[in-house]
C-alpha cells in the first residue's frame, strides 16, 4: 500500500512505480496503454492528425486487442472504428524490427479476416488503415510520413481495394507542421510541452493524480505479469529445468505455471 502524509492522503512519490512512470513518454507501451484505453479522443486526434482530416470521428476504441487469425493470431497496439465503419490498426514501435513492412501485412489482412461474416460478399469489407508510429525512419526515405496504397504498375492508377498503410517517420518532430508537434508530444515525458491538449491532459494525470499513477502502475504490473508467463513458457517448453526453478527464475507461484501447461 502507497505511504500516507500527515493530512491522511496518500504520498504519491510512494505509489509503486511513481519514479519510472515520471519517465516514460507515450512511445512506452505502459504509459500508452493507460492513455489511450477507452479514451477515443486521444486514439481520434492521433488518426486526425497522421492522416490529416479532421472529419473522422471515433466512435470505438481497444489496446492491446488480440484478433484470431487463420494460423497465429495478432495483437493490435490500438485498434479503432470511425462512424463510416473505416478500422484502423496503430502500432507504436520503439524497436525497428517490429515495423517490418511484412507485419503490416499481416495485420491488415487479420483484421479483414475478421471483418466479414459467413456469406458476407467481399465487396462489405471496411476500408482498413494500419499505422506504424516509429521511433527510427525505418523506410529510410528521410520522410515524415510514407502513405502506402497498391497501385496498377502499367498505368500508375490506384488499386482501391480500400487498404492503407502509413509509415509515422519518429524522427521528424518539425514544431511547424501538426504532425511534428504530434510526435514531439509522443517523445516527451513532460505533459506541460504537449501541444496537443486532450493527450496533455491525459498524460498530466496519469502522471500527477493519484489514481492515475495507480492506473499506469497497474499496467505495468500486467505487462511484467504476462512476461514472465511468456519466460516461463519458454522454459517448460525447453524442458530443462524444474517447476521450482522455473517459480522460482520467473517470480511465478505454482498455480500460474499450471496454468501455462494447460
Amino acid at each position: 500500500m502507497p505511504e500516507t502524509v500527515g493530512t491522511g492522503k496518500v504520498n504519491i512519490a510512494s505509489i509503486k512505480y511513481y519514479d519510472l512512470i515520471q519517465q516514460m513518454c507515450l512511445m512506452d507501451n505502459e504509459l500508452m496503454e493507460a492513455c489511450f484505453a477507452g479514451h477515443n479522443d486521444c486514439v481520434q486526434l492521433l488518426v486526425r492528425v497522421i492522416l490529416n482530416r479532421d472529419d473522422i470521428t471515433v466512435i470505438r476504441s481497444e489496446v492491446q486487442k488480440t484478433l484470431k487469425g487463420i494460423g497465429r493470431s495478432v495483437r493490435l497496439d490500438i485498434y479503432a472504428v470511425d462512424d463510416a465503419g473505416k478500422k484502423y490498426n496503430i502500432e507504436i514501435q520503439r524497436g525497428d524490427k517490429g515495423a517490418v513492412p511484412q507485419r503490416a501485412r499481416f495485420n491488415a489482412s487479420t483484421i479483414d479476416v475478421n471483418s466479414l461474416k459467413p456469406g458476407e460478399d467481399f465487396t462489405q469489407l471496411p476500408e482498413v488503415y494500419v499505422i506504424f508510429i516509429t521511433e527510427h525512419d525505418v523506410l529510410g526515405g528521410n520522410l515524415p510520413l510514407y502513405s502506402i496504397d497498391r497501385q496498377i504498375k502499367e498505368n500508375g492508377k490506384c488499386f482501391g481495394d480500400g487498404s492503407h498503410i502509413v509509415y509515422v517517420n519518429g524522427e521528424n518532430r518539425d514544431a511547424d507542421t501538426a504532425l511534428g508537434r504530434l510526435l514531439h508530444d509522443l517523445f516527451t515525458s513532460n505533459p506541460d510541452e504537449m501541444n496537443y491538449s486532450p493527450l496533455a491532459e491525459r498524460v498530466s494525470y496519469l502522471k500527477r493524480e493519484e489514481e492515475g499513477v495507480i492506473e499506469v502502475s497497474g499496467v505495468m504490473d500486467k505487462l511484467l505479469k504476462e512476461q514472465q508467463k511468456t519466460i516461463a513458457l519458454k522454459l517448460i517448453e525447453c524442458g530443462e529445468l524444474a517447476l521450482t526453478k522455473i517459480a522460482e527464475c520467473t517470480g511465478l507461484n505454482g498455480q500460474e505455471l499450471t496454468d501455462q501447461l494447460a
